[in-house]
């Protein structure tokens, strides 16, 4: 399975050229799940025709940095997630990944305190309870939330965290799915393996 990775825009000490990076913890989790990483830059000048010379089975939108703080990494996520629903390509988004999904579809965030570096529990509703869990508890690294009533348009929320805020949603009649916490982080999840993997057959209830 073939999974391609966005990446966050850095400034490495002593340089003065901005560089793509990303956690090797994504690279240390797919290699555990015997899937292949395909990295894609931030400076492409046409970020869907990389994505169909990758023809990758899945697209993750990871996490790391706030929506608004890259304008390359916008714009090339954003023309990744356009390019990959045209193609039929699964999406995942994950923290910052659903964070951009989100507002995509015109939904929007709010400033939460006390969510980095955590651990909480999820409520999760509907069919994606089995592949979930009833009530695990997941990590979590973000300075802003999705509220109930902040979703975007076609997107549904399956799971959420214990004030309410949007920790998973779905877009119906689309291989798109975003999560808020670090599958890559901590101690592999099977749950999220199988879910990934399930996704990418575009086999998610």
């Amino acid at each position: 399975m073939r999974v391609a990775l966005t990446m966050r825009v850095t400034q490495a000490s002593g340089y003065v050229e901005p560089r793509d990076a990303i956690s090797h913890d994504w690279i240390v989790r797919l290699a555990e799940w015997q899937m292949v990483p395909l990295l894609v830059p931030n400076a492409l000048p046409d970020p869907a025709a990389y994505l169909d010379a990758l023809a990758p089975d899945l697209l993750v939108l990871t996490g790391g940095e706030d929506t608004g703080v890259s304008p390359e990494r916008d714009r090339t996520e954003t023309l990744l997630l356009d390019a990959a629903i045209t193609r039929g390509i699964p999406v995942l988004g994950v923290c910052r990944g659903l964070q951009l999904i989100n507002a995509c579809f015109g939904g929007h965030l709010v400033a939460v305190t006390g969510h980095v570096a955590t651990e909480h529990a999820l409520q999760v509703a509907g069919p994606w309870q089995p592949l979930i869990g009833s009530g695990p508890r997941v990590n979590s690294y973000h300075n802003f939330a999705i509220p109930a009533e902040g979703l975007g348009a076609g997107l549904e929320a399956l799971a959420t965290d214990e004030c309410g805020n949007v920790e998973a949603v779905r877009a119906p009649g689309l291989s798109l799915a975003g999560i808020m916490w670090h599958p890559e982080r901590h101690a592999a999840r099977s749950e999220d393996r199988l879910f990934m993997t399930r996704l990418a057959a575009k086999d998610l209830p």
